[in-house]
């Protein structure tokens, strides 16, 4: 196998100019992605054994990262985001 079991493998995501990470840890019988803001708090997290629940998950995660910009980010935050797409 490529990834070992207990390999974690992370990344920066941008979702909508807010930057999270994403990190992937590769288990007995799935997979267990979680998101994490930039200072390693946990947003959310699942478990994944296939891939028909890999799209189900993804909605759910962004779900979850869009509720944290909501409760996170104030109108200033969103204004300097589309000012950085120039």
């Amino acid at each position: 196998m490529y990834y070992e079991i207990g390999d974690v493998c992370q990344k920066v995501i941008n979702v909508d100019g807010f930057d999270f990470k994403l990190a992937v840890k590769k288990k007995d019988h799935s997979i267990l992605v979680n998101i994490l803001d930039l200072e390693d708090r946990f947003i959310d997290g699942i478990n994944i054994t296939n891939e028909n629940d890999l799209y189900t998950a993804l909605d759910i995660l962004n779900q979850s990262i869009y509720e944290w910009i909501e409760e996170n980010a104030d109108d200033y935050d969103r204004l300097i985001n589309l000012v950085m797409k120039w």
